[in-house]
């Protein structure tokens, strides 16, 4: 008995040891940071406990005891929790992947969609870039053309001997080509300094005749609102390229093909920075063209720099075609003096509050008005109705 005792003690002291084997004190382990794989160690953990213990079979009496250790089984009767639990562990860790995975896949369709946003915006800034390449382009390859021509023969049109002769711009067209694109802003920026011209144009009594027309900005305005209009161009590189868009753009000296339209023809008359372009004769003797020509409730556009702001003369020295500023009271009253008799000046584009004087009293709003005042303005002139003339 005393043997079979010490057997005893000896197989229940393995099974101790080996249950201990089996399910050794937690370790110290880092905090995942999910809640998810959180209970997915506390559950193992929790089986871990329930681990049967084995007898190997090199140790002493391994049969005897083997059989001791199933006549114990009792002390394991909770397998089938240690079951539930691996199974609940499992369960759990196969729903972190999941989660993983759909995390993944939520990952990727954001990322997928901001892809597909990145490069709808690419293809918008293409879109509107390539117009902007591909007259860049022209501009280049007509300045080659007119290079490799040598000197063109007829390039200095006539004007009126009133008006005098309207030199050509004292650089070659080429080279006064690049300077606009360099100096005076985007075709964009343009258009939309000059849209708020179009409502003035509509419903006149005849074409509107846009002088000095450049890259064409103000006619494709008008030509999407379905106002009749076509323009006159010194530049022969940018007459061209507009001609090459589809617009109506005569090529030469602006005075002397508003010379050759017939009395009355025309409902509106534009000119937009123009005049400084030309001397106090030739100036004239444009408003007194521009009055004959117009039909009665015709309108003249014509806009140049503010001479009564400092800070826009730096963009009327920086054009080397210019000839003199023009301030708004001497062209005003010249164009009374030519017999327009509905005549008043809006100052326009304006500087932006953060170029200007910060107004405190009443001398910062002085200084603002001669120092940072609009760059430009428009002198706005009518023909009476019909009844009135």
């Amino acid at each position: 008995m005393a043997s079979q005792r010490d057997l005893t003690g000896e197989l229940v002291e393995e099974i101790r040891a080996a249950v201990a084997q089996a399910s050794p004190a937690p370790s110290v382990r880092p905090e995942l940071g999910r809640p998810e794989e959180e209970e997915v160690r506390v559950t193992l953990n929790r089986a871990l406990q329930y681990v049967t213990p084995t007898i190997p079979s090199a140790v002493r009496l391994s049969r005897a005891k083997r059989f001791l250790l199933r006549a114990l089984r009792f002390l394991w009767r909770d397998q089938a929790s240690f079951n539930a639990l691996m199974l609940e562990a499992i369960s759990n860790l196969a729903d972190l992947l999941e989660a993983h995975r759909n995390a993944r896949e939520t990952r990727f369709g954001q990322f997928k969609e901001e892809l597909e946003r990145i490069e709808a915006q690419l293809l918008r800034l293409t879109e509107r870039a390539i117009p902007e390449w591909e007259r860049r382009s022209a501009i280049q390859d007509a300045r080659l053309a007119i290079l490799e021509a040598g000197p063109r023969s007829g390039t200095t049109p006539s004007a009126s001997r009133e008006a005098g002769a309207h030199a050509p711009p004292p650089l070659p067209a080429g080279v006064y080509s690049l300077f606009e694109e360099r100096f005076l802003g985007s075709a964009p920026a343009t258009t939309e300094k000059q849209r708020s011209y179009v409502p003035l144009l509509r419903g006149l009594p005849g074409p509107v005749l846009d002088i000095g027309c450049g890259r064409g900005e103000l006619l494709r305005l008008l030509a999407q609102e379905s106002i009749p209009a076509s323009g006159v161009e010194f530049n022969p590189i940018a007459a061209t390229t507009c001609r090459e868009e589809g617009l109506s753009v005569e090529e030469g000296d602006g005075i002397a093909v508003l010379s050759g339209k017939a009395d009355g023809s025309l409902g509106g008359i534009v000119a937009l920075q123009v005049v400084e372009h030309w001397r106090a004769e030739a100036i004239f003797a444009f408003l007194r063209e521009a009055r004959r020509k117009l039909a009665p409730g015709g309108l003249l556009i014509a806009e140049t720099v503010n001479t009564d702001s400092l800070s826009s003369l730096k963009a009327f020295f920086l054009d080397p075609s210019h000839v003199q500023p023009v301030p708004a009271d001497a062209l005003r009253f010249l164009a009374q003096a030519a017999g327009f008799t509905d005549t008043r000046i809006e100052y326009r584009a304006p500087l932006p509050e953060e170029e200007r004087l910060e107004e405190n009293s009443e001398n910062d709003t002085k200084l603002n008005r001669l120092l940072f005042g609009p760059q430009d303005y428009a002198l706005i002139a009518r023909v009476p109705p019909a009844r009135e003339v």
